[in-house]
This record gives C-alpha cells, sequence and structure tokens, in this order.
C-alpha cells in the first residue's frame, strides 16, 4: 500500500463530496471579468458520491471475505439530493465478472443527519476490483473500488479482535486537547479503551471522530447520535477518541491541510473519519460504520452486541 502523509489523511469523507464545489470554484482566471453562473441540468439518473476512500482516491479500508458496507450520497447535477432524495434505490455490488456478491434495495437513511445517504452491504470473494451499480428507470450510475488482502491495511476489520491502544480521558488526557471538539464534551471519555476492552464484561462501542472539524457537506453529527443511543446504557462501554492532539494550535489544522493525529488514528493509518467499532464483549468487532451513518444504521449495528 502506497505511503501517504499522516498531516493530510484526514479530509473528512475523502473530500469527494467536495468535488462539485471544488469544480463551481474553477474558471476564467481573469479577475477583470463579471463571474458567469452556468446551470447544469439535472442528470436523468443522479450520480454517486462515495462517502469513503475507495482505494483509487484515498486508501481503501476493505479486505476480501469479510462483510462491509458501501454507502453514498447522491448529486443531480447540481448539488448534492437532500430532500429530493429518493426514498428507496436499487444499489448493487459486482464482482469483475459481473457477478452480484450484494446490496439490494437499498433505503434513504437520514434519521438525525442533514444529508441523506444509501448504503449495501457486501463480502468481497478476492481481492480487487468491484462495482456499485445504482439503477433506476432512466439508467444506471456506477462506482468503483477496491478490495485488499488482509494484511494490506493496518484498518481493523469486522471479525478480528479491535487492538487494545490507548485512549485520552478525563484522567489522563495524554497531550490531548481538547480531550473533546464537541460544543459540550462527551461522556464518553471516562474510560481508556485498553481498559474497556480489559474488563471483557460489556460490549465496547468505540468512535473515532472530531465532531468540531468535521470538513465536509456529508457529515453528520455521529456523537451526537451516540449519545442518544447509548448515552445511559450501562450495558455498553462506550469510548470517544478524537482525531486531532491539539487542534486549536496546530497550524495545519488552521491551513485546512490537516494535522497532528492521536495515537489511535496512528496505529490504525485512518485516512477518514468518522468511523465506528461496534465489539462484543469477547473483544470481537461486530460491525464497522465508515464515514457517514445515520441513527437507524446506529442502533441496527448496536443490536449486533
Amino acid at each position: 500500500m502506497s505511503p501517504f502523509d499522516r498531516r493530510t489523511f484526514i479530509i473528512g469523507a475523502v473530500g469527494m463530496a467536495g468535488t462539485a464545489s471544488l469544480l463551481a470554484a474553477c474558471g476564467d482566471d481573469d479577475s477583470t471579468s463579471s463571474p458567469t453562473l452556468t446551470t447544469l441540468e439535472p442528470f436523468a439518473t443522479p450520480s454517486l458520491v462515495p462517502s469513503f476512500p475507495d482505494g483509487l482516491r484515498g486508501p481503501s479500508p476493505f479486505v476480501h471475505s469479510v462483510e462491509h458496507r458501501v454507502a453514498y450520497v447522491l448529486h443531480d447535477g447540481n448539488d448534492i439530493m437532500r430532500r429530493n432524495a429518493p426514498e428507496s434505490i436499487r444499489l448493487e455490488v459486482f464482482d469483475e465478472a459481473g457477478v452480484l456478491i450484494g446490496g439490494g434495495d437499498s433505503v434513504r437513511r437520514d434519521t438525525g443527519v442533514p444529508t441523506p445517504y444509501f448504503s449495501a452491504y457486501f463480502t468481497a470473494p478476492a481481492a480487487g476490483t468491484y462495482r456499485t451499480i445504482f439503477t433506476n428507470d432512466a439508467g444506471t450510475s456506477e462506482h468503483d473500488f477496491l478490495v485488499l488482502d488482509p494484511g494490506e491495511t493496518m484498518i481493523p476489520q469486522p471479525g478480528d479482535a479491535l487492538p487494545a491502544i490507548h485512549t485520552a480521558t478525563v484522567a489522563d488526557a495524554r497531550g490531548v486537547d481538547p480531550l473533546c471538539t464537541r460544543a459540550e464534551p462527551c461522556p464518553f471519555h471516562e474510560t481508556d479503551l485498553v481498559d474497556a476492552l480489559g474488563a471483557s464484561d460489556r460490549p465496547t462501542i468505540l468512535s473515532i471522530a472530531t465532531p468540531g472539524f468535521c470538513q465536509t457537506e456529508i457529515c453528520g453529527p455521529v456523537v451526537d447520535l451516540l449519545i442518544d443511543a447509548a448515552g445511559d446504557r450501562s450495558d455498553l462501554q462506550v469510548v470517544h477518541a478524537e482525531v486531532y492532539v491539539d487542534p486549536h494550535n496546530d497550524d495545519g489544522i488552521a491551513a485546512g491541510t490537516g494535522g497532528d493525529t492521536t495515537d489511535i488514528v496512528e496505529a490504525f493509518v485512518l485516512p477518514y473519519e468518522p468511523v465506528l467499532f461496534v465489539v462484543g464483549a469477547d473483544g470481537i468487532i461486530r460491525r464497522r460504520l465508515d464515514a457517514i451513518y445515520d441513527g437507524s444504521e446506529l442502533a441496527e449495528a448496536l443490536a449486533l452486541v
């Protein structure tokens, strides 16, 4: 896997949802001319905008023989679809031979998040290139992504034991300041992940997210969702780990190029955030939710433990 700069790795969900904005900003560099606004004709079939690094525009987080999830927002040629997003779509995943390996009817996900998205679950039989196809009455939209061999990524996978990495707590901030970038700090900084996993008496939920520094328009309030879903559950151990060590005093973040990251982000070599790990009492990851998820998909993941 190609190395990449740790200070520039987090562009939210790969920065891909910002592509339309970047294109809109490009144009003739003639400062004397008036700006020209162009309105695009809406696409007959909306295009798929991935919320995850697909191996082509960022290191892939997927390995074969493990159930994974891809999630997309839709773009109609003018903007990300929100209120006008359909209630459900056909979203299928195929291998290079055109064999269907996952997905199907995908419902609109928008519980507690500003931007609706659609997800599909699949299990790739081998490393290679896979294709997601969205179909409607007018045609299809496609997106290719890569699946790796186990060992080609440091990101823990469903079915793996979650590595015990120290996380910042109220008792030991480990140099992380602020401990939580949420406007009102969340309650999930009492327990170090190492202690949570060592207890082995309850499932563990690990959220790696920086609520104060989300950088794309498809970011959702994932920590808020977790507070609503699990904030008062004594049967779960919930840990929130921030992404950046000292975001308010990091020149890279101020410049928009990224910043120094926390121990767990470094250990997992994470190329995106947020990410949620749902871990059984035995320490085994039951589900991983990458980049974007809503209250309904979070509830489904928590129900696995």
